[in-house]
């Protein structure tokens, strides 16, 4: 397509140049900026945490690339994928207040691009509970199997069942310990017999979460022998 403009009064044209025109490619987001919540925070809906962008192309028709940066340059928190689903990342460490930039890159021109702010928000999941472990009972008083007149006494009386409740614990099993010394078996029933005979004496028994010594409990049991009035 030839060009002309007119050169004056007369007829006569000047060619300016040869050559088609044609418009620039122009890219357009929206929205040019949002406010989301971090994927994992706390008391709050996962709609919060993600959102659609849309991005409008003009005088081209092959569409956008999504990609999504740091103000930096450097990558960013979140992630976007090619039809424009931007969703926010776990809170981590990341401060309240991070910045992501939404990058639309034409595909018929990749030097025009559109860009869109994402302020990312909040605290975070509630923090991790620390474990814990219950002993049942506390105290206990039992019989000797044998001695004075033990005979008279119910054999319930002379053992006890423990029971453990370990809480947000890393671990699958407890450690059971018998006045500090360690015995089998790492179920949360602990089946605890005294010795066959001998005097009034207090033994403990404390459950620990295996690894971590400092989480545990302990229950006393006083152990002694029953002696049948008047005899």
């Amino acid at each position: 397509m030839r060009h002309r403009v007119h050169a004056g009064r007369g007829e006569d044209w000047r060619i300016l140049r040869e050559g088609v025109w044609r418009h620039r490619v122009e890219v357009e987001i929206r929205p040019a900026e949002a406010e989301l919540y971090f994927r994992d925070e706390r008391w709050t809906d996962r709609a919060n945490t993600e959102i659609r962008f849309r991005a409008l192309v003009c005088n081209a028709d092959t569409g956008v690339n999504f990609a999504v940066i740091a103000p930096d340059g450097s990558p960013g928190a979140g992630t976007i994928d090619q039809t424009g689903l931007y969703r926010a990342p776990d809170k981590g460490l990341f401060a309240s207040g991070t910045t992501d930039l939404v990058v639309a890159t034409a595909r018929a021109d990749p030097l025009r691009k559109a860009f869109a702010f994402v302020t990312l928000i909040g605290v975070g999941p509630l923090p991790v509970p620390a474990p814990t472990i219950e002993l049942w009972p506390k105290s206990r008083t039992l019989y000797y199997a044998s001695g004075d007149d033990n005979a008279y006494i119910d054999e319930r009386n002379k053992m006890q069942l423990f029971r453990a409740f370990p809480r947000n614990s890393p671990a699958t099993g407890v450690i059971w310990l018998v006045d500090g010394a360690v015995q089998g078996g790492s179920e949360v029933w602990f089946l605890y017999r005294p010795p066959p005979s001998g005097g009034t004496a207090e033994h403990s028994v404390t459950v620990q979460i295996p690894g971590m010594p400092q989480v545990a409990d302990t229950a006393k049991v006083i152990v002694l022998n029953y002696v049948w009035p008047g005899l």
